[in-house]
């Protein structure tokens, strides 16, 4: 669109003198038309969630969001999976009848021996012990697991509502630039008809609008889907972020010191959960270890036996013990594996260690650079750009500056506007990361909590 209209400029500024007032007068009688409106989202119908402030979102999202649901679900897996290892195995109960159809003098008697036993595997080489234990670390990796979809879930909605209130900032900016450019486009066709100002720079003017007004259009899709997004982790229909009474959103906080190293806490929880994944794994190959020892059997029976002539009958008890042979199958396919997993998780921990120290310590920097551009943006430039405008277009209602000067001044106010919003966006965005790379690994008491628990944020 913007290219037909520089066409459109071109074209009128080579029309002939007589052609040219028919021109004007059509051009002077075409109002520019509103910006197109957004189309309904969906579930326009439902009342909003109005969401004020990061805290409210994260709360709303831990008591809503189905994520959580399927951590917990995963938790008590986990805990079934640990009572299930401390059982130890159930007896087997025997009945034998022997000759309980024959035939000769056998034939249509009592059975010759009748037998009642029990037989008990008994587990050796510490088996149930160590069941146990690795069925306890999987449960404290799944609990440390909650805690860290948690974690994700609280940085991602900050992310969300500053994303939402950025949007929502970013409409009213190019609302703002769409009202200037109707205002030049007013004073400028004045100063057609006055004849002070050729028929071109309206056309010009009439370009700058109509660029203004597309732009002001897909800010406003980019806002709704913005909220849509929060929405979705929120787990509501609808929400509102009240942009305009966001003052966390304009707070920079202290003043980043770049001399501070950066380093995670102790305890931080995904080095704690890297420690419980190489601790869970060593467990694992500690039980398949075990495994290879062959466990016993003990039999025990009571039968009462007789003689074909039925004249005399007995009652025997008997005492068995049974242990498999390991020749062929010593568990070697299983303990290799263990131990292969074992040094997966050992890589993978000392690589992600690496990999959170640097993810870090590029947050921290990140947050340096969008503190001192937001800082610099609100203090000095967006003032400076704020009196330039005012005075481009004063004067060019004066007749002292031209059109390009007014455009000008007009695009410098709306672009600083949008780095200071983009810069603050940066800002909450990075400050929300920093404070999960942070968060500590809760007790144990809190890493097994419910679902809707309260959640330690520390704070970057």
């Amino acid at each position: 669109m913007a290219a037909f209209a520089a066409a459109a400029v071109l074209l009128t500024a080579a029309l002939p003198a007589g052609a040219e007032a028919p021109a004007r007068r059509r051009a002077a009688r075409a109002v520019a038309a509103p910006a197109p409106a957004v189309p309904e989202t969906p579930g326009a119908g439902v009342p909003a969630v109005v969401v004020a402030s990061p805290g409210q979102a994260v709360d709303i999202a831990l008591s809503r969001a189905p994520v959580l649901r399927s951590a917990e679900a995963g938790r008590r897996a986990a805990l079934g999976e640990l009572v299930q290892a401390g059982l130890p195995p159930n007896p087997e109960a025997r009945l034998d009848n022997q000759s309980f159809a024959a035939s000769g003098p056998y034939r249509g008697g009592s059975p010759l021996e009748t037998g009642v036993g029990l037989s008990q595997r008994i587990e050796t080489g510490g088996k149930r012990q160590a069941r146990v234990e690795a069925s306890g670390r999987a449960l404290a990796l799944t609990g440390l697991d909650a805690e860290a979809v948690r974690l994700d879930l609280a940085r991602e909605v900050v992310r969300a509502l500053a994303g939402a209130v950025a949007g929502a900032r970013a409409a009213e900016i190019s609302r703002e630039r769409v009202r200037l450019a109707d205002e030049v486009l007013r004073a400028t066709r004045a100063r057609v008809e006055a004849g002070r100002e050729p028929f071109v720079q309206q056309r010009r003017a009439e370009v700058a609008r109509e660029t203004a007004a597309v732009g002001f259009e897909r800010s406003q899709r980019e806002a709704a889907a913005a909220r849509r997004a929060l929405a979705v982790l929120l787990a509501v229909p609808r929400v509102e972020v009240a942009a305009d009474r966001a003052a966390w959103f304009d707070d920079l906080g202290p003043r980043p010191d770049p001399a501070r190293a950066p380093a995670l806490p102790p305890g931080q929880l995904d080095q704690v959960r890297l420690d419980a994944l190489v601790d869970q794994r060593r467990a694992e190959l500690d039980l398949q270890r075990r495994i290879a020892v062959p466990d016993v059997t003990v039999n025990g029976a009571v039968s009462r036996f007789r003689e074909a002539s039925q004249t005399a009958a007995g009652t025997a008890f008997v005492l068995g013990l049974s242990v498999p042979l390991p020749v062929f199958d010593r568990n070697q396919g299983n303990i290799l594996r263990a131990g292969a997993e074992v040094n997966r998780a050992e890589a993978d921990a000392e690589r992600g260690r690496l990999h959170l120290d640097a993810a870090l310590a590029d947050a921290e920097r990140r947050l340096d650079q969008a503190w001192r551009a937001a800082d610099s943006l609100r203090r000095a430039v967006l003032p400076a750009a704020r009196e330039a405008a005012g005075f481009a277009r004063e004067g060019y209602a004066a007749g002292k500056f031209s059109l390009l000067e007014v455009l000008d001044a007009q695009g410098a106010l709306s672009n600083v506007r949008e780095q200071l919003n983009a810069a603050l966006l940066e800002v909450q965005q990075v400050r929300a990361d920093i404070a999960r790379l942070r968060g500590r690994a809760a007790d144990p008491a809190l890493a097994a909590a419910p679902v809707g628990a309260p959640v330690r944020r520390p704070s970057p």
